[in-house]
C-alpha cells in the first residue's frame, strides 16, 4: 500500500480523531490509494488530448473537477515545495510545507508600491463588418509556422533569399458569391430594366455586408477601365449610390476607396467619346454623390469636405487643365454649398472669366457649360436672399467688378437678376469683414 496504517493514524490524530483500529486504518489505507489511482489515470486522459507526456497540476485539477470533488489551490506555480519532516512522538513520517519566513522590520523599510492608475475607458473597433482590425487592442493569434502572415523560403546554400507575403482570403458563402455574380452579370446587360432591377437589389437587400467591399472594389475597376464608355460610368455612379443608401449597411469604413472613384467621374480630362455630349450629366451625378457624401460623413471626418474642396480648386484654378475638368469642378465646389461658393469659388471668378472669355472663341460649347455652371452657383448663392436690389448700371458694374463683365451681362439678362445681385453683394461684404477680424 501506499499509506501505511501510522500515515493515517497520524492524519486523524492531526485532525482530532485519535486512536484509530486497525481495521478501520487498514480500510481507509486501501480506498486512498483507490481514488488517488482514479484521479491520476483521468488525469492522464487529459495529458494525451493535450498531446503532453508531461502530467501537470492543471490536468489533476481537470480530473478532481470531473469527478465533483474541489481542486487543489495553491499550487499552479512553477515553484517547487519544500517539504520538512515533522518532530511528532508519534511517528518520524510525518512531513509539512515549509512557509518563508517574513522579516516584518525589512517589510516596514520597503518603498511603498505605486498608485494604481484609475479606471478608465477607452473605445476600439473589436470588428468591423465581422473582419477584425489589427490594432493594439485586438489580440492577434499567430499561427506556428506562418507569423505575421509571413512566409520565408531557403535557398540552396541555406539562407533566406525570398520572402513572401500570404495573402489573407475573404471567406464568402456559395450563396453569396453567386449573388454577386448574378449582380455583376446583370450590371453589364445591354438591358436597361435589367441593369436597374440590379441596382435596386443592391439598394435594399439586408443580407449582403460582406459584399461591400466588393462593390466597392468594383466601381473603381469599372470607373478606372472604362472612361470612354458613359453607359458603363453612369451604371457604376448608381451601384456606388445603392451601396451608400442602403439602410442595412455600414459603409463608413469604405468612405476612401469610393470617394477617388467618384472624384474621376467629376474632374476627369476626358469622359466618353470626342465629340458626345453625354458626359456633362455624369459629372453632375458625380458632384451630388460627393456633396452627400460630405453632408452624411462630414461630422465623423472632419478633414474630408476641405480636402474634397481642395481638390476641386486646384483642377478649377488650373489654366492647363481642359474646360470640361473646369466644369466638373466649378458643378463639385457649388454642390458643396453656398459657403463653399462664397469663400472658393466667387473670389476667383472675375480672373476665370478673363481666361473663359478667350476660349469662348475656340470652345463655344464648353465655355458656354463652363459659364451656365457659374451662373447656377451664383443662383445657389442667392436661393437664401430675400432682398432684391436695383437693376441700374452702378449695380451691373459693381457686379462685374466681382465676376467679370461677360457673367456680369448674363446675370443681367436673367429674371433673378436683382436677387443675384443682392445675394453677390452680401458674400462680398460679409467675406470683407471677416478678413478684417
Amino acid at each position: 500500500m501506499i499509506y501505511s496504517k501510522a500515515t493515517i493514524k497520524s492524519i486523524s490524530e492531526s485532525i482530532g480523531i485519535p486512536r484509530l483500529k486497525d481495521g478501520i486504518t487498514t480500510a481507509m489505507a486501501q480506498d486512498v490509494e483507490y481514488r488517488l489511482h482514479e484521479i491520476i489515470v483521468e488525469a492522464a486522459k487529459f495529458m494525451h488530448h493535450s498531446r503532453r507526456t508531461k502530467l501537470t497540476v492543471g490536468d489533476v485539477n481537470r480530473a478532481l473537477r470531473v469527478r465533483n470533488v474541489e481542486p487543489v489551490y495553491g499550487f499552479e506555480s512553477g515553484r517547487p515545495s519544500k517539504f520538512h519532516r515533522a518532530q511528532t512522538g508519534i511517528d518520524d513520517d510525518v512531513f509539512y510545507v515549509d512557509d518563508e519566513m517574513i522579516d516584518l522590520d525589512a517589510a516596514l523599510d520597503e518603498a511603498l508600491p505605486s498608485v494604481p492608475p484609475s479606471v478608465a475607458y477607452t473605445a476600439h473597433w473589436l470588428a468591423i463588418e465581422g473582419v477584425q482590425p489589427r490594432i493594439q487592442q485586438n489580440p492577434v493569434e499567430a499561427e506556428p509556422d506562418v507569423q505575421a502572415g509571413v512566409k520565408r523560403q531557403n535557398t540552396s546554400n541555406g539562407a533566406d533569399a525570398v520572402e513572401t507575403i500570404l495573402e489573407v482570403k475573404h471567406v464568402l458563402s456559395k450563396e453569396l458569391q453567386l449573388y454577386y455574380e448574378c449582380i455583376t452579370e446583370s450590371l453589364r446587360s445591354s438591358d436597361s430594366v435589367v441593369r436597374a432591377t440590379a441596382v435596386s437589389s443592391i439598394a435594399a437587400d439586408a443580407g449582403i455586408h460582406q459584399l461591400v467591399t466588393y462593390f466597392v472594389q468594383y466601381v473603381a475597376t469599372t470607373v478606372k477601365s472604362n472612361l470612354r464608355n458613359v453607359d458603363t460610368l453612369t451604371t457604376a455612379l448608381a451601384v456606388a449610390r445603392a451601396v451608400r443608401t442602403n439602410p442595412h449597411l455600414f459603409v463608413e469604413p469604405y468612405m476612401h476607396q469610393l470617394i477617388p472613384s467618384l472624384l474621376t467621374c467629376v474632374v476627369s480630362r476626358q469622359l466618353g467619346e470626342p465629340g458626345s455630349s453625354a458626359h456633362w450629366a455624369l459629372r453632375d451625378n458625380a458632384a451630388e454623390q460627393v456633396s452627400e457624401i460630405c453632408k452624411q460623413f462630414g461630422h465623423v471626418y472632419h478633414t474630408l469636405q476641405p480636402r474634397v474642396a481642395r481638390t476641386l480648386l486646384r483642377a478649377f484654378l488650373d489654366p492647363t487643365k481642359p474646360l470640361s475638368t473646369h466644369y466638373g469642378a466649378i458643378t463639385g465646389l457649388s454642390a458643396l454649398g453656398t459657403s463653399v461658393i462664397r469663400v472658393l469659388l466667387l473670389p476667383n471668378m472675375r480672373t476665370y472669366m478673363a481666361l473663359l472669355d478667350v476660349e469662348m472663341e475656340k470652345q463655344e460649347e464648353e465655355a458656354r457649360m463652363c459659364q451656365n455652371a457659374l451662373v447656377r452657383a451664383l443662383k445657389k448663392l442667392a436661393e437664401h436672399y430675400e432682398d432684391e436690389v436695383g437693376l441700374s448700371h452702378m449695380q451691373k458694374h459693381k457686379l462685374a467688378e466681382v465676376v467679370g463683365t461677360t457673367l456680369a451681362g448674363v446675370v443681367y439678362e436673367d429674371p433673378q437678376a436683382g436677387k443675384i445681385m443682392g445675394a453677390v453683394a452680401a458674400a462680398v461684404a460679409e467675406t470683407k469683414l471677416s478678413n478684417q477680424s
